[in-house]
């Protein structure tokens, strides 16, 4: 195992040189451990200017973070890198913005959590998009995960006020319009509108049998089929 990360690193590295410059967040993520960045426990990584008090109730709500996906989901199998940051200068330097970022690669996961991302909704929120990754693998996610969808899932652990489901207010049109965009779900004005439109998507998804369709999309079948949305 250890052997065949050594290769996809090489590979990885190879992409960057070649000319995959944005992919070089997620590189220093991967190299973390190599850094001044102090290891809390394994594969959890704090700043070096968070002070130990506020490095242990860190840790404590990035486990309530957990404990919301395993109880909303089932038990998490993913075991991410996580980098946990104090400014947004630092957030930027592992190319997150101010609340959050999961680097999902070849080499597995890495979620870096900036400061306005120490709660439990985006931490949940970030470890369910680690999961999901880890379940399908990185070329089905690649391919057959749609960013709304990948999107949606993740608010259903989300409970920040604009992304519930009582406070959405958009038609059916703006809904099923979602299904539609790629990777311009991040751009324009309407970028909460897109996570709202996501959210009610995925609504009616049983929660309970995630991981079991997740499966199935990792074993060749496709996302329309599995999911009735």
């Amino acid at each position: 195992m250890r052997k065949l990360k050594l290769s996809l690193l090489v590979i990885f590295v190879s992409f960057i040189v070649l000319g995959g410059v944005n992919q070089r967040h997620a590189l220093a993520c991967e190299l973390v451990g190599y850094s001044n960045y102090l290891e809390i426990e394994p594969n959890v990584f704090v700043s070096p200017s968070l002070n130990e008090p506020r490095t242990k109730k860190l840790l404590s709500i990035l486990n309530l973070g957990k404990s919301r996906v395993d109880s909303t989901f089932g038990v998490m199998i993913s075991s991410p890198i996580v980098i946990i940051v104090s400014d947004e200068d630092e957030a930027s330097r592992f190319g997150s913005n101010a609340y959050g970022k999961a680097h999902l690669t070849p080499l597995g996961q890495c979620l870096v959590f900036g400061p306005d991302g120490h709660n439990v909704d985006v931490m949940a929120h970030e470890y369910t998009h680690s999961e999901v990754h880890y379940r399908v693998g990185w070329f089905n996610h690649y391919l057959n995960i749609p960013i709304w969808f990948n999107e949606g899932i993740s608010l259903l652990v989300d409970f920040r006020e604009p992304y519930l489901v009582s406070n959405i207010k958009l038609s059916q049109v703006e809904v099923d319009a979602i299904k539609r965009k790629g990777n311009d779900f991040f751009g324009g004005e309407n970028l909460l509108e897109n996570y709202q439109a996501a959210r009610v998507a995925v609504d009616s998804i049983d929660k309970k049998h995630l991981y079991e369709n997740l499966t199935k999309i990792s074993n060749g079948e496709k996302l329309n089929d599995v999911f009735d949305l």
